[in-house]
């Protein structure tokens, strides 16, 4: 009998009668899964990370304020790495890849979930405001994707999900810059999707209609019964259950992607 040990598997050569015989025995990986989430200072982002601090994951969060990442340093104190960065500035955005390896040596899981929100009517609008929406909602995914890619194909191993929106499914008239800017971030997932299966990689996009966020300029303490309210009647959604969207898809066998998963509140009729 021959025995060959791998990372991932276990070969045995089975010698019978003039015949060899090839088994393997593939066990699970003992090592925690890495997730990387941006703008996981508040809203979604902070949600996600409390879930999959629960569950032991290994997490890099990003944040834009060193005030709130330093709150979440003192938050979660075992196997986290806080990153403050500005996902406008592409040498933030490769500082955050280099101390996530240098940290845990690989990044299993990477969650886009940093965004900026603009409702402006294009006549009295910003384009100074307007640019710093797309370099945050698509160029830095676009960076980020880039760089955390080669590692995931080395390891044959790697999940992407993407906060979208409902936003990026259709044009809504009172926010075209941030509709236009998730309808891009659509259209990069799945052009991705089919480049990097063939690596074990999933591409995912979440699409949530209102979320009581700070998204919205909505203070999640101090409103609370507001939330409260607007949630009861159908009008928003809790928070929770677009982690519960990110968990199901991410949770899959993974012969199974979620390409698209869109969540609405009852009431919100888009």
């Amino acid at each position: 009998m021959l025995m060959v040990q791998h990372s991932k598997f276990l070969k045995i050569g089975l010698i019978v009668g003039d015949n060899l015989f090839d088994i393997y025995i593939v066990y699970k990986m003992s090592t925690k899964k890495v997730m990387l989430i941006t703008g996981a200072t508040s809203g979604i982002g902070k949600a996600l990370a409390e879930h999959y601090y629960k569950k032991n994951y290994k997490l890099i969060l990003i944040g834009g304020t060193k005030e709130k990442v330093d709150k979440l340093s003192k938050k979660f104190k075992k196997n986290v790495l806080p990153i403050c960065a500005d996902l406008t500035k592409p040498a933030d955005i490769k500082n955050i890849v280099k101390e996530s390896i240098q940290r845990f040596k690989k990044i299993d899981v990477l969650i886009a979930n940093a965004g900026l929100y603009e409702p402006d009517k294009i006549i009295s609008g910003n384009p100074d405001r307007w640019e710093r929406v797309i370099s945050v909602n698509v160029t830095s995914v676009f960076r980020l994707v880039n760089l955390v890619l080669p590692h995931m194909k080395k390891n044959k191993y790697g999940d992407i999900a993407i906060t979208s929106s409902i936003s990026g499914h259709q044009a809504i008239h009172w926010e075209p810059i941030y509709s236009a800017s998730k309808h891009a971030i659509q259209s990069f997932a799945h052009g991705l999707r089919t480049q990097v299966s063939k690596n074990n990689i999933r591409v995912i996009s979440i699409a949530p209609g209102m979320v009581m966020t700070e998204l919205w300029d909505i203070d999640p303490i101090k409103n609370k019964k507001y939330i409260n309210e607007m949630i009861k009647k159908g009008n928003a959604l809790d928070v929770k259950e677009v982690v519960s969207c990110f968990d199901f898809a991410l949770s899959r066998g993974r012969g199974a992607t979620i390409r698209d998963l869109v969540i609405l509140p009852t009431n919100q009729n888009l």
